[in-house]
């Protein structure tokens, strides 16, 4: 080699340099992993749980009484002024004649008010065992009795539901036809806010030092006339927003009016049962979200800490509260993905094709938030069972009750119970085709439904003994009554039929046909009359798409998931199984020629085999 050229440097890294880099690399690598399992427990839902237990105000004043106990003394307050005796009867005869007035036009027949008078001396005289029958306690010691109840039934109606027909006359058309048909309809669920109030009377019995204390500190009148006064004061929201009125505010009411005692500072366990007793009210009347079988842990503290919160915020902390509980739930919802797929077949999502080919079970709820949810163990999903809470137009919660979720609720009764039979669809065209559609208290304005003011002809009447109607009704028949209803009519022997779905659980279940409500006819509650009328009003297309259903979508995208991971298991099944109709002409197509070759060889054969003997 020429020594004369020199030859090219090279740099050489030195060993720190290179255990730089490695140090580098290294602590890149452990930020990355960081940054994952950052990402990991923000993810996980336990974690987040967590998380929101340690925000839940519920659990913060509960554990920050657990550790200070229960606070000595209730904050100073200014004491209420009371009303006098004559203002009292005066403010009770305004609400009562309200109320009267609102009726003058709508006279009720004789045979009305017998039926209504009837059907509520029947019911108050049976409370016990309707109690028994729709409540979850099983104790015997009933604070409502037939006399009390009797005696508070006409401010009972006025005070729960005087503003319904108020507002169903001036957003929706006319309701009833008279005082005695409404308040026929109402007593369905006035039933079940009384079982409510009775069972929370139950969760009084508190166990202290190992002896069980009675806390019951108020009676059936004092019960009844503040669940009286939280009805009416609940009236004063405006209409389709959030209930601004506060705790301390319903409570200063039952002050004034004398219905509760303003208890002494250095009594605040009175003072807690007191707001206990306003928010039972507000819990029994709301048929949202699910009335636990025992109530919410909300503590002294808690209620002294947002006492004056809005009614709306105090519901939103316990839903919150709720959510992040893990609570012993023996019947629990089916989890599902949502479907991704912009439209669902119609016909898939009828009662008819949900029992015989879904397998589910269809059971009445009380709860709107479980309306089209489905359930595991019992292969069951519910169905809302009192539409008309809508009418009364309140919210103890913030959202829109009246536009869009009014709508949708009819929208699905629309789905479901529309016929799934050639024969009762066609009838179902020819309504179309009506100008009106008569039905018990009200008319069905078609022309109004379809979008256009073109007069079409003829009218159809809505009568369950004519075969065109009972076809049409094919798939609401085949529904079982809902147990409140039939509790309330003692409908086919209610308490002997009438079943819990399992211990200490308010969901029942009744193997009692709808067909027998038409028992009642022409006297129909009004929560059957708005279902029925509910598969004329809607124009359901043979491929409808979820963008209509705003707030019940994402539960009928589940149900579609559902039904798509079905697999027919029967003769039945495959024959139900509508979901891919090219594959459905494919398969009974191809079973219909395999029959026919069948026969046909069969034919042959006997044929050829009879030809020898003939001749022979």
């Amino acid at each position: 080699m020429d020594s004369s050229i020199l030859e090219p440097s090279q740099p050489v890294a030195s060993d720190e340099d290179a255990m730089a880099a490695v140090r580098d690399l290294t602590d890149s690598i452990k930020a990355l992993v960081k940054l994952i399992d950052q990402e990991n427990e923000r993810r996980d839902p336990s974690r987040v749980r967590e998380q929101a237990r340690q925000n839940d105000p519920i659990l913060s004043a509960l554990n920050e009484e657990i550790q200070n106990g229960r606070p000595k003394h209730a904050p100073p307050s200014k004491p209420v002024q009371l009303m006098s005796p004559e203002e009292i009867d005066a403010e009770n005869e305004a609400y009562m004649a309200e109320y009267t007035d609102f009726w003058k036009e709508h006279k009720s027949t004789p045979a009305e008010r017998q039926t209504m008078e009837s059907a509520y001396e029947a019911a108050f005289d049976q409370f016990p065992t309707i109690y028994c029958t729709l409540g979850w306690h099983g104790n015997d010691d009933i604070l409502f009795d037939a006399k009390v109840l009797s005696r508070h039934r006409d401010t009972l109606l006025e005070g729960l539901f005087a503003i319904e027909p108020h507002r169903m006359n001036r957003i929706f058309g006319p309701l009833d036809t008279s005082r005695a048909a409404f308040e026929y309809s109402r007593l369905p669920r006035l039933l079940s806010i009384l079982v409510r109030m009775e069972a929370r009377r139950n969760d009084a019995l508190e166990c202290r030092d190992g002896a069980c204390v009675d806390c019951r500190y108020f009676d059936a009148d004092q019960t009844l006339r503040v669940l009286i006064e939280v009805g009416r004061t609940l009236r004063l929201s405006r209409l389709g927003g959030p209930n601004e009125m506060t705790l301390q505010e319903l409570l200063d009411r039952c002050y004034a009016r004398r219905i509760l005692s303003q208890p002494a500072a250095d009594k605040p366990e009175i003072l807690w049962y007191q707001f206990h007793l306003v928010y039972d009210c507000l819990t029994a009347l709301e048929f949202e979200s699910q009335f636990r079988e025992i109530r919410d842990p909300l503590s002294l503290t808690f209620y002294l800490r947002h006492k004056d919160e809005p009614v709306y915020k105090i519901f939103e902390m316990v839903k919150s509260h709720r959510s992040v509980m893990t609570g012993i739930e023996p019947i629990k919802e089916l989890p599902l993905e949502e479907a991704s797929s912009p439209s669902f077949a119609a016909e898939t999502f009828t009662v008819q094709y949900l029992q015989d080919f879904g397998g589910l079970n269809i059971e009445w709820t009380d709860c709107l938030d479980d309306h089209l949810r489905i359930f595991a163990g019992r292969n069951a999903i519910r169905v809302f069972a009192h539409p008309t809470f809508f009418y009364n137009g309140r919210d103890l919660q913030k959202k829109d009750y009246l536009d869009p979720i009014y709508n949708e609720l009819s929208q699905t009764y629309a789905l479901l119970f529309r016929p799934s039979a050639n024969g009762g669809l066609g009838q179902l065209r020819k309504v179309s085709k009506s100008e009106e559609v008569p039905w018990p208290a009200r008319r069905i304005e078609v022309s109004e439904r379809l979008g256009t003011k073109t007069t079409l002809p003829g009218t159809f009447e809505i009568d369950v003994r004519r075969p065109s109607v009972k076809r049409i009704l094919e798939n609401f028949h085949r529904c079982s009554l809902p147990p409140t209803i039939q509790a309330a009519f003692d409908i086919a022997g209610s308490a002997a039929r009438i079943k819990g779905v399992g211990s200490f659980d308010q969901n029942k279940i009744t193997p009692t046909s709808m067909q027998e409500i038409h028992s009642r006819a022409p006297y129909y509650p009004e929560d059957i009359k708005f279902m029925i009328t509910s598969i004329f009003q809607h124009d359901v297309r043979p491929n409808q798409a979820f963008l209509y259903y705003e707030y019940f979508g994402p539960r009928l995208r589940r149900l579609k998931t559902y039904l798509d991971t079905q697999q027919p298991k029967t003769l039945k099944q495959l024959w139900v199984d509508r979901r891919d109709a090219r594959a459905w002409w494919t398969f009974w197509g191809g079973a219909f020629f395999l029959l026919m070759f069948l026969v046909l060889s069969a034919m042959s054969a006997a044929f050829l085999a009879a030809v020898p003997r003939r001749h022979g």
